[in-house]
């Protein structure tokens, strides 16, 4: 059952792919063609893979432009996850190994989206001055993964990067954070196990920067780490 839900939703990824190709070389809002393509993918993986995805304090996707998002960050189902909520105006900051996928590394670049190099140092600063630049000038909110790789995906997080931090300071953009319920044990592909269950999504409140210095980058880290141990620790809502 394993495999035949993992090429279920390969399937579903050729499919969306080749829609989100095709809506990208008739429509000039790159914006729109990545929130469009989003979509479909979620639609079209979630279900084969199991994921019923609920959503608590959809309130807060929208409430707050420009803003950055932080998500913690499990495993390669966290695409399809968030695919689900991203919204037209939104960028999203992942390393370089993204780029290299077919279809969607493709897709990822060319609307607008930024790849990091993380052994890089110079690339990745350069990388985030971009990102701040697209909070200030197009008002942008900007999705990026603290811990700068996959966690355990058991409830708990790698320690945070600075680097989404410092740009929320720096622009003054309140921190969102979004936190994906435990996957494991029900959705663990390293040990083939893709077991239908509840997926829930928290958008947390949002947590202010103006007026803060790289002085308080600190607490704010512990801040909002805390407040994304705490929706991690209560797992998906009951029935949903």
């Amino acid at each position: 059952m394993f495999y035949l839900r993992l090429a279920a939703a390969m399937l579903g990824f050729v499919a969306a792919s080749v829609y989100g190709l095709a809506i990208a070389l008739v429509r000039r809002d790159r914006s729109a063609v990545a929130s469009d393509y989003a979509r479909v993918l979620a639609r079209l993986m979630c279900p084969p893979l199991g994921l019923r995805l609920t959503v608590q304090g959809a309130e807060n996707l929208t409430a707050h432009r420009p803003c950055v998002f932080i998500g913690n960050h499990q495993s390669a189902l966290d695409v399809p996850i968030l695919a689900s909520v991203f919204a037209p105006g939104s960028v999203v900051i992942a390393k370089k190994e993204v780029g290299a996928v077919p279809f969607f590394g493709w897709l990822y670049t060319s609307t607008g989206n930024l790849l990091i190099d993380r052994a890089d140092t110079s690339q990745s600063v350069g990388r985030l001055h971009e990102a701040e630049e697209a909070i200030r000038d197009r008002r942008a909110a900007v999705w990026i993964f603290p811990e700068g790789t996959r966690g355990p995906g058991d409830g708990t997080m790698l320690p945070f990067k600075k680097g989404g931090f410092q740009m929320a300071v720096r622009t003054g953009a309140p921190l969102v954070p979004v936190v994906i319920s435990p996957l494991k044990p029900n959705f663990d592909i390293s040990t083939r196990t893709l077991r239908p269950g509840p997926v829930q999504i928290r958008v947390l409140d949002a947590i202010p920067t103006d007026g803060l210095t790289e002085a308080d980058i600190p607490a704010l880290m512990e801040m909002a780490r805390g407040r994304m141990e705490g929706a991690l620790g209560e797992g998906p809502s009951p029935g949903s």
